[in-house]
């Protein structure tokens, strides 16, 4: 009976990154990360921040829609379904 290589695979390091901005509706937004590279997988997340500086759980829905590493940042598409600017945590987990 054959049987099949097993693939080692290693785990990257990662590195976790949080800016604040304010924004609603339809947005591509860049972001400067030095050392982010194209080849690096980065992943993205929104939380609605309250008046107290605590991140929470708000009535306001909000997607990211694309996301996209180059050298030097990340380029950042997302949706804020609201009728004005609301404070937003932009979270980057990068590896």
């Amino acid at each position: 009976m054959a049987t099949t290589p097993v693939q080692e695979t290693l785990m990257p390091s990662a590195a976790g990154f949080l800016t604040l901005m304010h924004a609603h509706g339809l947005i591509t937004q860049p972001f400067t990360i030095p050392g982010v590279t194209r080849n690096h997988a980065v992943m993205v997340s929104l939380t609605e921040i309250h008046p107290d500086g605590q991140p929470f759980v708000g009535d306001a829905v909000m997607k990211v829609c694309n996301v996209a590493a180059h050298d030097g940042g990340v380029d950042v598409r997302a949706e804020i379904s609201w009728d004005s600017d609301l404070p937003v945590r932009v979270s980057f987990l990068v590896s």
